[in-house]
């Protein structure tokens, strides 16, 4: 079983991946996504009705960095206190996820001890970080940490999906304890997105907030 734990879709500011045609390119390729829009949960039903298989996820953006919570039923508003988050995604039954955590370009947080022991699995490496040591920092700090290990695309766009994945032995997807389990099984795939890329992203949610002004 293939997991790509860092997804986006449109209804992330920065996103252009039509729901419909992610599911289609993961059932293609065999590869499950995890839906991590940014501060929002709306893609969830069309995926539903899609019929796709995914990990309903958030990307929060809290007061204190990025995180990311799999297996959400209710969103957590941005700005929300990191801790705050963290209580509101194990509150839920949800796993807590944390993305590019040495990346502060790309909003990381490396969090305080007691945070730390509520973060369930870290993404050791993230297609979208700039620099090598941003991942090979995480992987040591997993390593340190007893952490769980998982990688993730952060694909924005819909041709970055499926070059970056998690491998697993076949679990019951709907159940966020069994992905635990056997993600202690993991075999990372693992290609760094070109740089430009992200530098394309930030335009596209640019332009997006622009529209969004002028309509108002």
């Amino acid at each position: 079983m293939k997991i790509d734990f860092h997804v986006h879709t449109k209804y992330s500011i920065d996103s252009l991946i039509e729901p419909r045609d992610l599911a289609r390119r993961s059932k293609l390729l065999n590869l499950i996504p995890s839906v991590s829009d940014h501060n929002t949960i709306d893609c969830h039903p069309i995926m539903r009705s899609l019929k796709a298989r995914f990990i309903p996820s958030e990307e929060i953006s809290t007061d204190h960095g990025d995180l990311i919570g799999l297996y959400m039923n209710e969103a957590v508003p941005k700005k929300t206190p990191f801790m705050e988050a963290l209580d509101s995604i194990k509150e839920q039954g949800a796993i807590a996820y944390l993305p590019h955590m040495f990346d502060r370009s790309r909003k990381g947080h490396v969090p305080e001890k007691d945070a730390i022991k509520k973060i369930d699995i870290i993404e050791v490496f993230n297609a979208r970080c700039a620099l090598d040591s941003y991942n090979m920092k995480a992987e040591r700090f997993a390593q340190e940490n007893k952490k769980l290990k998982a990688a993730g695309s952060d694909s924005h766009f819909l041709f970055e999906f499926g070059r970056t994945y998690t491998e697993l032995p076949e679990f019951d997807l709907e159940n966020p304890k069994a992905l635990l389990k056997a993600l202690k099984s993991a075999k990372l795939t693992t290609k760094k997105t070109a740089f430009i890329v992200r530098g394309t992203t930030t335009f596209i949610a640019l332009g997006r907030k622009l529209i969004r002004k002028l309509n108002f």
